[in-house]
């Protein structure tokens, strides 16, 4: 099936490419699908912030008729698989703004008009039928200079539960840090096909440690317009997994729980941590991490695998005398642990020291989890 939307772009890293669709309605007259079903569900996806303030959204989504995607297949491999894309955005939306309503407790039912679709579009994208850091991030973006880069201040989200500065910039830091792994990823490949040449290998993996330390300045601008009080209250229940939910008239009716949206499911640290060879010990957090990939795009899941194979490592230390090649790669690792510990704050200031509950919106005991990878990390410096 075609993902031709997701790879690794030169300019904006994982990022979905061309630039996210941000209305339908273009594309409408091509699509075999009742067009006033769409037009409806792209009005509630507008609607959502002033839906969930005024507690409508679970009415007005369980009127909401189910478009049947199935018609899509017939085109899939012929149409803008953006268009899938801005599809399974909107109804993962819908599924997450039904669960947890605001001022609601949390429903275990997600009603046809967003299950079936849901479920139908998830199948198309090889993702789990939930809301997704793919979703969330990479495809909910879009520049307000069409001609400037992809910057945290250069862009706005394209859908949102809330409307707020805090979710805005929250997720707007996110496409940044995206955008400067763009280095880090194309580079991290040439390293794979220089591991014959030492300086070569040198060059790529220096050029990776400083788009990394890119990826961790835009990280630190995290406080200047999301506080930390105002993620945890608002932001942060909106993108909670699902437990034990009915997707009406999918699955049989049977109950299913599905990971929630995290950081865990962008592809760039599991990218540098498969080619660099990092291992960590094997229990339920890299378990967890492994679900992860199922969460991701496929092509670049697919990436993670290729990089298990890369053996960076293994070429860096077959040549000891190069104490500039030992040191480039060891700076690498060095950025992939400090961007760790840098989480690690967020996760603590953000979450950690408000909440009773440790597991994270992915479901794990997070602290946990990040401080061991930091402190396996920090062991495997050559």
């Amino acid at each position: 099936m075609r993902h031709d939307c997701w790879q690794v772009w030169s300019d904006r890293g994982f990022l979905i490419n061309p630039d996210p669709v941000v209305s339908l309605s273009e594309a409408m007259s091509d699509l075999p699908i009742a067009g006033d079903d769409l037009v409806q569900a792209e009005s509630i996806a507008e609607d959502l912030p002033k839906l969930l303030e005024t507690r409508q959204v679970r009415t007005v989504l369980e009127s909401l008729p189910v478009a049947d995607m199935q018609p899509l297949w017939a085109q899939i491999d012929s149409m803008d698989f953006r268009v899938i894309e801005r599809l399974m955005q909107m109804y993962s939306y819908f599924a997450s703004a039904f669960v947890y309503a605001t001022g609601e407790e949390p429903a275990h039912r997600i009603p046809k008009g967003v299950a079936l679709p849901l479920v139908q579009l998830a199948k198309m994208v090889e993702r789990p039928p939930i809301l997704s850091y793919s979703s969330y991030v990479l495809n909910n973006w879009r520049r307000i200079a069409s001609d400037s880069a992809i910057t945290a201040d250069n862009t706005e989200i394209v859908q949102n539960f809330l409307g707020n500065r805090d979710e805005s910039w929250f997720i707007r830091i996110h496409v940044d840090i995206e955008a400067r792994a763009a280095d880090a990823l194309i580079n991290i490949q040439k390293a794979v096909q220089a591991k014959d040449d030492a300086d070569l290998l040198e060059t790529a993996l220096m050029a990776v440690h400083r788009s990394i330390c890119r990826m961790i300045e835009s990280f630190r601008r995290m406080p200047e317009e999301c506080d930390s009080d105002v993620y945890y209250f608002k932001v942060r229940p909106y993108i909670f997994g699902f437990n034990d939910v009915v997707y009406e008239g999918a699955f049989d009716n049977q109950l299913q729980s599905f990971r929630g949206q995290t950081g865990a499911q962008s592809s760039i640290v599991p990218t540098m941590v498969a080619a660099l060879s990092l291992q960590h010990e094997a229990n339920g957090l890299t378990q967890h991490l492994d679900i992860m990939k199922a969460y991701m795009p496929k092509p670049h899941r697919e990436l993670i695998a290729r990089m298990r194979q890369a053996g960076i490592r293994e070429a860096v230390m077959r040549q000891p005398a190069k104490t500039g090649l030992r040191e480039a790669y060891n700076q690498c690792l060095r950025q992939v642990l400090a961007f760790r510990q840098l989480h690690y704050h967020y996760a603590t200031t953000y979450i950690a020291e408000k909440v009773k509950n440790p597991l994270g919106t992915g479901g794990t005991v997070f602290m946990d989890w990040l401080k061991q990878l930091a402190q396996e990390t920090e062991a495997q410096l050559l």
